[in-house]
């Protein structure tokens, strides 16, 4: 990992990821039961579960991430246990059909392998579990779309693999998710290339 990766992508990572924090915020209301978190990262969603959680377990593969995610557990406004774990979204430690609820947010666009991270959480979802999901993905827009595939390689590295041209409303649907609410939007505060957000929640 390098000092950029580990240090200083995480600043402009949690200074990005504001403009997003107050729908975020709302959408996980809806988690409920055991809940696992994708892409924890800095532990910027950890303050916004209810009461209807009753655990939080957050993984992330970048060790650096979860120790300033431990800083933001201690101002949680609730006190659901958590814990946090150094794992990958594309081999998850955890039993079949073990989590009521699973929550990603921004972290599609990086996970190398996504059908393996997608198939994953769809092992470990209870029947009936939810997926809730806020993600950047490809524009609907054609001109839009081209430019996203051709910025995208540049986007990457500077990004540390995220990448800004990915269908994950086709991948979830492609492991069997159900969407019960989906909504599919630009966002008005993000530049036209990052703008294209779906959002809701699946059902296994």
């Amino acid at each position: 990992m390098s000092f950029y990766e580990d240090r200083i992508f995480p600043f402009f990572m949690e200074l990005a990821t504001r403009t997003f924090r107050r729908e975020i915020a709302d959408l996980l209301q809806t988690a409920d039961g055991r809940v696992l978190e994708i892409g924890a990262g800095t532990g910027a969603n950890l303050s916004y579960y209810s009461d209807r959680v009753t655990e939080v377990v957050a993984i992330e593969p970048v060790a650096a991430m979860l120790e300033k995610a431990r800083t933001a557990l201690r101002h949680a406004p609730h006190d659901i246990p958590v814990s946090l774990q150094v794992a990958d979204a594309r081999k998850l430690p955890f039993a079949d059909a073990s989590f009521d609820s699973v929550v990603a947010c921004l972290v599609f666009c990086t996970i190398p392998d996504p059908e393996q991270a997608v198939a994953e959480m769809y092992r470990v979802l209870k029947p009936g579990g939810k997926l809730i999901f806020y993600e950047h993905v490809a524009s609907s827009r054609p001109g839009v779309r081209v430019w996203q595939h051709r910025i995208n390689p540049v986007w990457r590295k500077l990004a540390c693999g995220c990448e800004i041209n990915r269908d994950t409303r086709t991948l979830f649907e492609q492991a069997g998710f159900h969407y019960r609410q989906i909504k599919d939007f630009e966002h008005p505060k993000v530049p036209s290339l990052m703008a294209p957000i779906i959002a809701g929640v699946a059902l296994r």
